[in-house]
């Protein structure tokens, strides 16, 4: 039995939003019940897929509301993205992630302000002791945050936090060898097994999880290769990597497609054919080009 606190596959959600850029409060049960219509075990809400920051405070707390009810009695796995300017204001979304029945949190930190390694730890702390019954992955995003949690500031945050139980690792795949060898100088081996480390880059993720020491990934393409992914994490498990690699070699062009064309951008679109009333990105971000939606139905449609 796995010793892990997260479940090693789960998707990155889509948000939907109005033509104003609001949450589009209407529409959130349609497209989870998307998800749930894929056998999707696990969500992850509100992350960089999520576009968590183009949401105010109240309405990150009423998506993770509405999912919840959602995808109530289903099985499904939730997980909270919770990250904000203010440390205040993320301890206010993993209270609320918390007392709506979320199973875990994604703890990021804030954009912009690039804040030391010292100061990264008071916030992790402060925000993990207001939610001491869930578990909780922190986020490393330095392309996007402009910090980077060191690996010795997550073994220090793991030896004195004692809800955090792993990180996604988008920085330098190095990293997460580098953690479970420095929480080996803390605890058991048994107890670094309980650690889970994600990806969230979906080509690169099983030479992430042979070389690099991952566990699972929060997964993007699974948006629109949901059974796939899966595919690929459980032949991992089972130390199935040729399988694995066969199917990602499988769907390694509309992969690589999404990503050329942006992913959230290219899966709103995706969704959109698919009659799932998943809205578009608020501006800047604009919808794709004529020639772009024109390479994606070759592939997708």
């Amino acid at each position: 039995m796995s010793l892990q606190r997260f479940i090693p596959y789960s998707v990155a959600m889509v948000t939907p939003f109005t033509k104003a850029g609001n949450l589009d409060v209407a529409n959130v049960s349609a497209v989870v019940k998307y998800y749930l219509d894929q056998n999707i075990p696990g969500l992850l809400v509100s992350g960089t897929t999520g576009e968590q920051h183009c949401m105010t405070i109240a309405e990150r707390k009423e998506l993770y509301r509405l999912v919840a009810e959602t995808t109530a009695g289903t099985g499904c796995q939730l997980y909270a993205g919770v990250a904000a300017f203010k440390t205040e204001d993320a301890k206010e979304l993993a209270v609320a992630a918390k007392e709506i029945g979320f199973n875990g949190i994604m703890l990021g930190f804030p954009p912009y302000r690039i804040i030391s390694q010292y100061e990264a730890e008071i916030y992790v702390k402060e925000v993990a002791s207001t939610v001491k019954e869930l578990p909780i992955f922190l986020y490393n995003n330095p392309r996007r945050n402009g910090f980077n949690v060191e690996p010795e500031t997550f073994a220090r945050i793991a030896n004195t936090v004692k809800n955090v139980y792993g990180q996604k690792e988008t920085g330098a795949v190095e990293n997460v060898n580098k953690m479970k060898s420095l929480l080996l100088n803390q605890v058991q081996q048994q107890e670094v097994d309980g650690y889970s480390f994600f990806s969230g880059t979906d080509s690169k993720f099983i030479d992430a999880y042979v070389k690099h020491g991952y566990t699972g990934i929060t997964s993007i393409a699974g948006n629109v290769y949901p059974n796939e992914i899966k595919a690929i994490v459980d032949n991992l498990q089972k130390n199935q990597v040729e399988e694995a690699e066969s199917i990602m070699t499988s769907i390694s062009v509309g992969v690589e497609l999404l990503e050329q064309a942006g992913m959230i951008q290219a899966i709103k679109y995706l969704l959109r054919k698919k009659l799932v009333p998943i809205g578009y990105s608020p501006p800047p971000v604009l919808d794709l080009s004529d020639e772009m939606k024109q390479s994606l139905d070759k592939i997708f449609l």
